[in-house]
């Protein structure tokens, strides 16, 4: 029997994620626990392992289409049902064909045994003159609208958003004879000066990293605390592990969390849930954005093992060799610009459905008054945003007073 293969779930509020490439097609062998998928969530991308070994049967998601988790993307089977699915048209061409309008009797398959694919219908399209050409988004506008692509009488060349909207505006007969008179003024728009400009679009993960954080600061109130933190002993103390400064600053937060639970948490807007166990959750920086990888029960490890597992995510990160479950369930986010060392502090933006985040700066020598006199040590800016619909200045407080607790006993 068959089995099904969906779209994971990337964390807690992931609704949708893309297909960013398929490793494997139909008829190809595949092994359980072999990546046979890259997919994009909403911070990065990540590898989809196959939970069963077979032949993958069908791909019902083309590269690039946008599904919701839960959503069958494929299925795994035995050799024998891969000639019983071997029918005249992929799922994928099906679905194409139909947005389309393509008569199937007039396509001609290039796959195995005369399969119609995705290929076939494009092409088809293309030699076409009768079939109006446009965008997926254009053709998803007019589906939206209930208006026939062919009732435009629009050919040899593709059909436009500005031609859906011709189509609906009404005539000068169909409007009212008499319509009131009222001038506003027209909207002052941005001018963006072009010239001399390289015009790029942003990548998807930054769209969706940008999605993703303006939903959180329109609906979460943000307030933030900043402390400063003297880790001059502690620093001598590290040369006692196999971790760094970063690896210090994940451990203690950890420490922190379980004495301020209240931060350690997700808000969906009705409910707060409240977790046993330290999901902590890391920003490294990309190209294109940052991503948070995240180390699950961050609080069953000790200083050494919590370093480890940190540097073989980081590395996994930069590879581009994540898997889902290494994006799910963070319950709190470290972002660490401390590697800037201009960067004294800073504020960062909620990941939701967090409640909070600590923004780290660079670890810099200042002048610090101790016993009358002054001394140069290696001193830290910590700042923590909350959500002040979960959390209030207390909870904030009590955090970096717990810091300096962990902190202090570290060195000891």
């Amino acid at each position: 029997m068959a089995t099904d293969i969906v779209m994971p779930n990337l964390g807690f509020d992931t609704q949708s994620a893309i297909i960013v490439e398929w490793y494997k097609q139909p008829g190809d062998t595949v092994s359980k626990g072999e990546v046979i998928a890259l997919i994009e969530a909403d911070k990065s991308n990540v590898e989809l392992e196959s939970i069963a070994g077979g032949v993958l049967l069908e791909i019902r998601v083309s590269i690039d289409e946008e599904v919701d988790v839960g959503t069958v993307i494929a299925q795994i089977g035995e050799a024998s049902e891969a000639e019983a699915t071997s029918v005249r048209i992929s799922p994928v061409a099906q679905r194409v064909a139909s947005e389309k309008g393509v008569n199937l009797d007039t396509v001609a398959g290039s796959g195995t045994h005369g399969r119609i694919m995705r290929r076939d219908i494009e092409e088809h399209v293309q030699n076409d003159d009768s079939i109006p050409m446009a965008l997926p988004k254009v053709r998803k506008a007019a589906r939206e609208a209930g208006i026939n692509l062919h009732d435009l009488g629009i050919l040899g060349r593709p059909v436009t958003l500005a031609d859906l909207e011709a189509h609906t505006r009404p005539t000068i007969e169909q409007q009212p004879e008499f319509l009131p008179v009222r001038e506003e003024a027209a909207p002052v728009e941005p001018v963006i000066q072009t010239q001399n400009a390289n015009q790029v679009p942003p990548s998807r993960i930054r769209q969706r990293i940008g999605k993703r954080l303006v939903k959180s600061k329109q609906e979460a109130p943000h307030f933030y605390v900043t402390g400063e933190f003297d880790l001059t002993d502690a620093i001598t103390q590290l040369s006692n592990y196999q971790a760094g400064i970063n690896d210090l600053l994940q451990y203690l937060t950890v420490q922190v969390l379980l004495q301020v639970p209240e931060l350690n948490c997700h808000f969906d807007g009705n409910f707060v849930y409240n977790y046993e166990h330290v999901n902590l959750a890391f920003a490294v920086a990309l190209d294109d954005g940052l991503v948070t990888p995240v180390i699950t029960n961050a609080d069953r490890y000790a200083l050494n093992g919590l370093a480890q597992l940190s540097r073989e995510l980081i590395k996994r990160t930069r590879d581009g060799k994540l898997k889902p479950e290494d994006m799910q369930q963070g319950t709190f986010t470290i972002s660490n610009l401390g590697v800037i060392k201009q960067v004294d502090h800073f504020t960062a933006i909620i990941n939701p459905p967090q409640v909070g985040i600590l923004a780290v700066g660079t670890v810099k020598q200042r002048p610090v008054v101790i016993n009358g006199g002054f001394h140069a040590r290696d001193m830290v800016h910590l700042t923590l945003s909350g959500d002040h619909r979960v959390v209030d200045g207390m909870h904030l407080a009590r955090f970096m007073a717990a810091f300096q607790e962990e902190l202090d006993r570290f060195t000891r």
